[in-house]
């Protein structure tokens, strides 16, 4: 089965153009203002009506109010939101879409319980957990906690991820994909050409 790769974290088509010729399926949007790769709906939609209709477009929410998620994904009938900070599963729900409910592991979770809560949801993404971050924060959690887990929901592995821990990550992990933002950055909101390449050959070589 194809690794789903998702590209976080994007700024301008520049960007989003050069992970879609790399291969990527999916580009995250951060709608969250406290975010510093932030994009407001404006800009995120001259963005996504550009790009291909096979690609995979996610708008990433921080607990957001009803009304703001609803006016964000108004731009199009086919964006998915990804929620990224204490969401209940009828919140996730609510909205009549698929979506992706994003986990931050700290290893005290009750991560097959989790599964089972938001088992609705298109897939979930454990990320690393950090105080002072929703995401981005380019850290990489214990992925050996994953190692005897069956989780009933299909997931996508993300915090730290690079093209030099990849191999080692699906070694461990059985995902359904990844998701990358600082990992193949050359500065702040700004992805860099050759990292993001390295990153998606990489991924398609371990991973499919």
């Amino acid at each position: 089965m194809k690794l789903f790769i998702k590209i976080c974290g994007i700024t301008n088509f520049e960007d989003a153009k050069l992970a879609i010729s790399f291969g990527a399926d999916a580009l995250g949007f951060m709608m969250y203002e406290k975010s510093p790769r932030m994009i407001n709906k404006k800009e995120a939609f001259k963005i996504i009506r550009k790009l291909p209709k096979e690609i995979t477009k996610v708008m990433v929410f921080v607990n957001s109010s009803s009304s703001y998620v609803r006016s964000c994904l108004e731009v199009s009938s086919s964006l998915i939101p990804q929620f990224h900070g204490d969401e209940s599963p009828e919140f996730c729900c609510s909205f009549k879409r698929p979506f992706i409910k994003a986990i931050r592991v700290s290893g005290k979770e009750d991560l097959e319980k989790i599964s089972k809560d938001f088992s609705k949801s298109w897939m979930l993404l454990l990320d690393s957990y950090n105080e002072d971050s929703f995401g981005g924060s380019g850290k990489v959690f214990n992925w050996n906690y994953l190692q005897k887990k069956v989780l009933s929901t299909p997931f996508l592995l993300a915090g730290g991820l690079t093209s030099s821990n990849i191999e080692k990550a699906l070694s461990l992990v059985s995902c359904k994909g990844l998701d990358v933002s600082s990992g193949v950055e050359s500065s702040l909101r700004k992805k860099d050409p050759k990292k993001l390449k390295r990153f998606i050959d990489t991924a398609r070589r371990f991973g499919g």
